[in-house]
């Protein structure tokens, strides 16, 4: 495991710092594995952030280049994990709901939050008119900004709340999504800012008139008390300075040490994308903000535009081919499907869906996470390794069916079939998740020490995947500042001040886990599981 204080430190630390810290190092000046904050619950406070640039990546460029490249696969673990290969809390990620610690009810409904929702009257401030799915900025009566969007006309209720959705389920996993809201605005609560301008079919911007406005209420459908649905994403805090990359690191940030596509929390992303169905997830639909006081500035890391998650593809149904496969077929993936001439069907392409507006194409009876692909090769997922996905399918179990609706329940849709749909297709899929990556690795967690004994549970029992088995530890005293292991009798029979006790199953050793234990305490402080 890569320890993220030790990179921080070495790229940020004054060396008189480093200096002395190694007067106290082993003297074979060889760096301990465990230090006596670990396992720790968050990285260390940022270097603030004195000059970045605002990126603006080009979409096309970035489609094509990850469709046709061959990806260079990363050889090793993980980053940005502590010594139990869990993820920190940092300006990236937050451990909220998992099973260890769950959010309440009140809390999953309420997501990023619930208290900035729009007040009319609304003044449009910006718009794009062009394309195939309109936008406007707004401000409501308390000056806050917003950035609109609506429903397609012949699916009302699919994207704004698939929009809503997504930004409560990825916050709850974890991630910085913003305040999304459902506002049904009437016409005359809409007016135009004097300032307002407007982006045409040429790219430049003019002023904006009347006939932009009408434009704007023809793409949005109407509701039966003349009210017209949309998306309100209130702007975050701070300053936005462009989109992060699902690879490499942001230069002009010194906080900015682990390659993306080697962070737990964006490589195991593909796991609840795949849950949720999020086929968009590209850096474009991501967002970077300046933000904190002057002189303690540092980046935060955003998760945006959740209208392509479930069935919705934000301006219509997805197609069916949406999340199973990419839309460039890569590899051997397209010299199969040139072969079959389209005699064989993927089970995908014959998949049933409900036929709901409201829903897209959603389903969970195909569903195969091993399978599942966003719309085009994304750098971060394609490095997943089974450790990263079995830490992302523990959060994604952390949900009970109550919970899943709880979060359905806030798209507001009008037919409680939808969301009796929606909830058990999520399960299902949720399940599904579970079932294949519990039994990647050897899924044991909650380990403790009791009376000298050590004691966990087996994920993959604990959710009926697989049945009760029963496992071999080895014990070994552990030198902290060699790595040396020396095979012991047993906990009690542990020399050192660490102990490691390495766990597989009677007659099946390919995948262990491996504990290691602070013994003055008990303490686990390092988990390191093969498979």
């Amino acid at each position: 495991m890569v320890q993220i204080r030790q990179r921080f430190l070495a790229r940020n630390l004054p060396l008189l710092v480093l200096a002395a810290a190694a007067c106290v190092a082993p003297a074979s000046g060889q760096k301990p594995r465990f230090y006596p904050d670990d396992p720790i619950a968050r990285v260390p406070k940022p270097v603030p952030v004195k000059s970045v640039e605002t990126l603006d990546p080009n979409d096309l460029y970035d489609f094509f280049y990850q469709s046709l490249r061959e990806p260079v696969l990363k050889i090793g673990p993980s980053q940005a994990i502590n010594t139990l290969g869990e993820v920190p809390d940092s300006d990236w990620f937050t451990n909220r709901h998992s099973l260890g610690h769950r959010l309440s009810l009140e809390a999953l409904k309420r997501g990023p939050g619930d208290s900035s929702a729009p007040q009319p009257p609304f003044l449009v401030v910006g718009a794009k008119t062009d394309g195939i799915t309109p936008g406007f900025r707004m401000t409501d009566a308390k000056g806050r900004l917003y950035f609109v969007k609506p429903d397609p006309r012949t699916n009302p209720e699919m994207a704004t709340a698939a929009d809503v959705l997504g930004a409560h389920f990825f916050y709850a996993l974890g991630y910085n999504t913003p305040e999304n809201y459902i506002v049904n605005i009437k016409d005359e609560e809409l007016s135009i800012s004097p300032k307002a301008k407007v982006t045409g079919v040429n790219g430049k911007p003019r002023p904006m008139t009347q006939r932009d406005i009408d434009r704007l209420k023809f793409k949005m459908a109407r509701r039966a008390d003349g009210s017209r649905r949309v998306i309100a994403s209130l702007a975050t805090p701070g300053k936005p300075v462009g989109p992060f990359s699902y690879e490499g690191i942001r230069s002009d940030d010194p906080n900015d040490l682990v390659p993306h596509e080697t962070r737990r929390d964006l490589r195991g992303m593909a796991v609840f994308c795949a849950w949720l169905n999020h086929t968009d997830a590209k850096g474009r639909n991501s967002l970077d903000v300046l933000a904190g006081p002057e002189g303690a500035q540092r980046i935060r890391h955003f998760l945006i535009d959740f209208g392509s998650i479930l069935g919705s593809d934000s301006d219509m149904p997805k197609d069916a081919r949406n999340g199973n496969a990419f839309i460039i077929p890569t590899g051997r993936n397209a010299l199969k499907k040139m072969g079959q001439l389209g005699f064989a069907p993927e089970p995908w392409e014959t998949a049933a869906y409900p036929h709901q507006p409201a829903i897209g194409r959603l389903e969970s009876k195909v569903f195969d996470p091993l399978k599942w692909a966003s719309n085009y090769p994304n750098p971060a997922f394609v490095q997943m390794q089974p450790d990263d996905a079995y830490w992302a399918a523990k959060r994604v179990m952390a949900f009970s069916d109550e919970d899943i609706r709880t979060i359905v329940e806030t798209g507001q849709y009008s037919d409680s079939s939808v969301v009796d749909y929606i909830t058990k297709t999520l399960a299902e899929r949720r399940d599904r998740i579970g079932r294949v990556y519990f039994t990647k690795v050897l899924a044991l967690e909650q380990f403790s020490v009791d009376g000298g004994v050590l004691k966990f549970e087996d994920l993959a029992v604990k959710f009926n995947f697989v049945q009760p088995r029963q496992y071999d530890t080895a014990w070994f005293s552990f030198d902290n500042a060699t790595g040396a292991m020396t095979p012991a009798a047993g906990l009690d029979q542990v020399g050192s001040a660490y102990a490691a006790a390495r766990i597989a199953m009677r007659g099946d050793s390919t995948k262990s886990v491996t504990v290691y234990i602070r013994r003055n305490s008990g303490a686990i402080v390092g988990i390191e599981r093969v498979w």
